[in-house]
């Protein structure tokens, strides 16, 4: 599985609504003042207060421009490592989906491993630590019912400090198969 880059996510269209300038201008503006030698924290910072970028998009730009300029890969964060995201709507309340993030046995049920709880926020997200040391945040989001009346909630998944671009894409597989197993799990 290919990681898609900040331009393939985010519209040009979309881009240029929201800040006022295209792709392409804003890499010739942070060229022009020598963003290429600056780190991720420095330029966000710097679009947001000489060019009064909102702060998301004022990220993604630099994300953006990074990945144009060779600096970071897609996947890759700001500090060299790399992460993995996945999603799942189940058709269940928090409360019920809860247990299954929670409880050690539970949990072990669908996702078929036993990494060490960092910290839970009930019924919000749920906190972990691989065997390898990346860190796993899976976050709980209540989401309006179906239009046949059935409770949802979305599941995402964060996986960062992956070692390389290559543990991504078998890590967006491990997380998506093992979604596909919760939701059979919590859907019976």
């Amino acid at each position: 599985m290919v990681t898609r880059s900040n331009a393939q996510q985010v519209g040009e269209e979309r881009l240029r609504e929201a800040t006022g300038r295209s792709r392409a201008e804003w890499y010739a503006v942070l060229d022009e003042a020598g963003a290429q030698a600056w780190d991720h924290t420095r330029i966000a910072r710097w679009l947001g207060g000489e060019h009064d970028v909102d702060g998301w998009w004022a990220q993604s730009v630099t994300v953006g421009y990074e990945q144009s300029r060779g600096m970071r890969a897609p996947g890759q964060r700001s500090d060299g490592t790399w992460e993995a995201g996945a999603t799942k709507t189940l058709y269940t309340t928090p409360q019920a989906l809860w247990p299954h993030l929670a409880d050690d046995e539970l949990r072990r049920d669908w996702l078929d491993v036993d990494w060490q709880m960092l910290g839970v926020t009930e019924p919000r997200s749920v906190r972990m630590t691989a065997d390898d040391g990346s860190r796993i945040t899976l976050l709980v989001d209540e989401l309006a019912p179906g239009r046949d009346g059935r409770a949802k909630v979305r599941l995402s998944v964060q996986h960062l400090r992956l070692p390389d671009g290559d543990a991504v894409g078998e890590t967006k597989k491990f997380w998506r198969d093992s979604l596909a197993a919760l939701a059979a799990v919590v859907h019976a």
